[in-house]
């Protein structure tokens, strides 16, 4: 079945798009080491702010994108506008019974599209170091690593792609 791009905050599916982020952030809360969480009370209030108002962090030009295939989501990513020339790609996520299908690359394409088409000039975007095959696959959609902020608490890899760049073939 083919997966069609839609804006998780219009037409009806912004449940869909707070389930996602949902996910989203209930697994890299475990990956990052901390506690597990079933529903989104249980999120940190920083993140809960974004999964229960996404459209008050995402508002246009940017937005969150769903994959959808069929009638159901199965991915979404967030394009957050930072200032005039730069947008900052967000949550990347597709359900794992659906990866491996092109839904992740389909999301970015769109994003980056939607940044362009909004005359901004790159996306930015933030990872887990430990995401290896990640951190390569943002490569081949043309990312390089910069260096990251003054603070970076976390200790993530920064990454930026220019808009109008040719990606590599994923």
């Amino acid at each position: 079945m083919a997966i069609i791009i839609a804006s998780g905050l219009s037409h009806g599916w912004l449940p869909d798009a707070q389930r996602m982020l949902f996910e989203y952030m209930a697994a890299t809360e475990v990956e990052a080491g901390r506690a597990s969480v079933a529903a989104p009370k249980q999120l940190p209030a920083s993140l809960r702010g974004e999964q229960v108002e996404p459209g008050a962090v995402y508002r246009a030009p940017g937005d969150l994108l769903l994959a959808i295939e069929g009638d159901e989501a199965v991915g979404c990513v967030g394009l957050r506008v930072l200032d005039e020339a730069t947008a900052e790609v967000r949550r990347l996520f597709v359900r794992p019974g659906h990866r491996g299908g092109g839904a992740a690359t389909q999301l970015m394409h769109a994003a980056h599209a939607r940044a362009s088409d909004a005359g901004l000039a790159k996306v930015v975007l933030d990872v887990m170091p430990s995401r290896e095959a990640v951190i390569q696959w943002y490569r081949r959609l043309g990312y390089v690593e910069v260096a990251p902020p003054a603070r970076n608490p976390y200790g993530m890899v920064f990454m930026e792609r220019a808009l109008g760049a040719t990606p590599r073939r994923v």
